[in-house]
């Protein structure tokens, strides 16, 4: 299957309307059906459409969606990559499958100073000032999330006391301090 899109909202909603209704999530490295509350073995599962959406200067900032079948329970769900980081944090076999025939397709937006409805910041204003900004990890007080699902993390402006839009980049920069909100669990810099 293949999406012709602007943006992650815009591909949700064409995959929802395909009948991928499950929220997939990633927990501990593995794939979760949020529905069942259970982990999904990497081989009952198939990435039917795979997508990588980037932007920026030099693509700098991207976004993943992941359309998967599951084989066994024969439903069909999304899995949100909003922060370009499953590649680092899944099983080695599921990152594969996962990026296996992913496409890319280049968003021109880079003179859009936001993302869904944050200010984005891009590596060259961070790297002014490294210290001003911080990854917020769990926080209740996240702003609502526009493709039906809820934030897991944002970056925080410490001057400006507001959520932001850290590009991927940042989230990859060891210097990024992450904040666990009342000890939620911290993912690695690395």
């Amino acid at each position: 299957m293949r999406l012709k899109v602007a943006d992650v909202v815009e591909a949700v909603s064409q995959l929802v309307d395909q009948g991928y209704e499950r929220e997939f999530r990633i927990k501990d490295g593995r794939l979760v059906d949020l529905a069942r509350s259970s982990a999904l073995d990497p081989k009952d599962i198939h990435v039917d459409t795979a997508l990588r959406l980037a932007s920026g200067r030099d693509g700098e900032d991207a976004s993943n969606i992941y359309a998967i079948s599951d084989l066994k329970s024969h439903s069909k769900g999304l899995l949100v990559d909003a922060y370009d980081i499953f590649d680092e944090i899944c099983d080695r076999r599921l990152a594969d499958q996962l990026a296996e025939n992913r496409k890319t397709e280049f968003v021109e937006d880079s003179d859009v100073p936001s993302r869904y409805g944050l200010r984005k910041v891009y590596k060259g204003e961070f790297d002014r000032d490294p210290e001003r900004y911080v990854l917020r990890i769990d926080y209740p007080d996240f702003p609502e999330c526009p493709f039906g699902e809820s934030f897991s993390m944002l970056g925080f402006d410490t001057a400006e006391q507001t959520y932001v839009w850290l590009v991927t980049g940042i989230l990859r920069d060891s210097r990024l301090n992450r904040i666990p909100y009342q000890g939620a669990d911290v993912p690695d810099n690395e």
